[in-house]
C-alpha cells in the first residue's frame, strides 16, 4: 500500500549521485507528477530504494513523498561490492548512526515483487 510520508523523517542507507539527483529534479519538475514511491523500512523510515528521489524531494521542498513500507527483516539484501558484507541489522545500525554505505552498495529484493507505480501531482506533495 502506498502512503504519504513526511520528507523530514527519511534517512539514507547509502550515498547517491548529485548529477542523477539534478536530472531527476528537472524531469519531475517538468512532468509535474511523482510516479515511483520510495521503499522504506517500517521502523525507522530508512530509504531502502529511492536515495535519489529522497534528495529530489528535499531539493524541491516537498513536505511528503509517496512510499511503501516493508518489515526490513523480510527484505532480501546483498551488496554489489565484494568487500562489503552485511545484514539488515548492520545497514540499520549504520543508517541510524548517520554513517551510510557508499553509493551503489546495498541492493534489495522486495517480497511483493517490486514497487507499484503511482501518480501524485507535485502540488499534493507540498501540502
Amino acid at each position: 500500500m502506498i502512503v504519504r510520508v513526511p520528507v523530514e523523517r527519511l534517512r539514507h542507507i547509502e550515498g547517491f549521485s548529485r548529477k542523477r539527483v539534478q536530472g531527476l529534479v528537472d524531469k519531475i519538475r517538468s512532468e509535474g507528477v511523482w510516479i515511483k514511491p520510495l521503499a522504506l523500512d517500517d521502523a525507522h523510515d530508512l530509504v531502502l530504494d529511492g536515495q535519489h528521489r529522497m534528495e529530489v524531494a528535499r531539493m524541491l521542498g516537498l513536505k511528503w513523498v509517496p512510499a511503501v513500507r516493508y518489515r526490513y527483516a523480510d527484505v532480501e539484501l546483498w551488496s554489489l561490492r565484494p568487500n562489503h558484507a552485511f545484514d539488515w541489522r548492520e545497514v540499520t545500525r549504520r543508517a541510524l548512526a548517520e554513517d551510510p554505505y557508499p553509493y551503489k552498495t546495498v541492493k534489495h529484493r522486495f517480497p511483493d515483487g517490486g514497487l507499484p507505480a503511482c501518480r501524485f501531482p507535485l502540488a499534493e506533495l507540498f501540502e
